[in-house]
């Protein structure tokens, strides 16, 4: 009888190994390497670098100070930004990487706070990658900053549109849909700790 019952007992415990649901461990490791808040920014036309150089650095430094204490990452959009891009209305390409690369993130971080955000034409592409988002992805996107936006009287879709800020100077006429830039449209480094601070409220 013992010999029944611990033959019975064992044949039960395999079963129970062989039935138990499998665990992807790249979806583990996936998540175990996610940041709490990541950051999209792209820059303005003809800035060098991924961050440029008016608001992207200030905006980076300024967001991991008001997120002290918490992983963040700022993820600087690789595109062109050449003065074709900002004539077309913001650079295609440059949208397709930010909502794709957000995606990603939503989907395989799904703790992690996100913020996109851009200056000039940067701004442009980040209108164009929140319209190509999903609804779902949308609704993981806790704040959107744009800087010297010349989309600035457009609306956001969805619930992005009650998650936004725009710093349009007074005198910006890029803000105003002009192709003109003055004083005004180069001082957003001014904003970034603003910026920062609207985010860090956000996440």
């Amino acid at each position: 009888m013992f010999a029944y019952s611990t033959l019975l007992t064992l044949a039960l415990s395999t079963l129970s190994v062989f039935a138990a649901p499998t665990v992807d461990l790249s979806t583990i490791e996936a998540r175990q390497s996610c940041s709490d808040v990541y950051v999209y920014f792209a820059r303005g036309t003809t800035e060098t670098g991924t961050l440029g150089s008016v608001v992207g650095p200030g905006l980076s430094t300024d967001v991991t100070r008001a997120l002290s204490g918490r992983s963040v990452r700022v993820i600087g959009i690789d595109y062109p930004a050449n003065v074709a891009g900002y004539l077309a209305g913001g650079d295609t390409g440059g949208a397709k990487t930010m909502a794709d690369s957000v995606t990603s993130i939503a989907n395989s971080c799904p703790n992690a706070k996100i913020a996109i955000s851009g200056y000039s034409q940067g701004a442009q592409v980040t209108h164009l990658a929140a319209a190509r988002l999903s609804s779902a992805i949308q609704n993981r996107v806790n704040a959107v900053v744009t800087f010297g936006d010349p989309y600035e009287r457009q609306s956001l879709p969805g619930v992005l549109q009650g998650r936004r800020k725009t710093f349009c100077a007074t005198g910006d006429l890029i803000c105003a849909g002009l192709p003109i830039i003055l004083t005004p449209h180069l001082g957003y480094g001014a904003d970034t700790d603003e910026a920062a601070d609207f985010i860090a409220s956000r996440v």
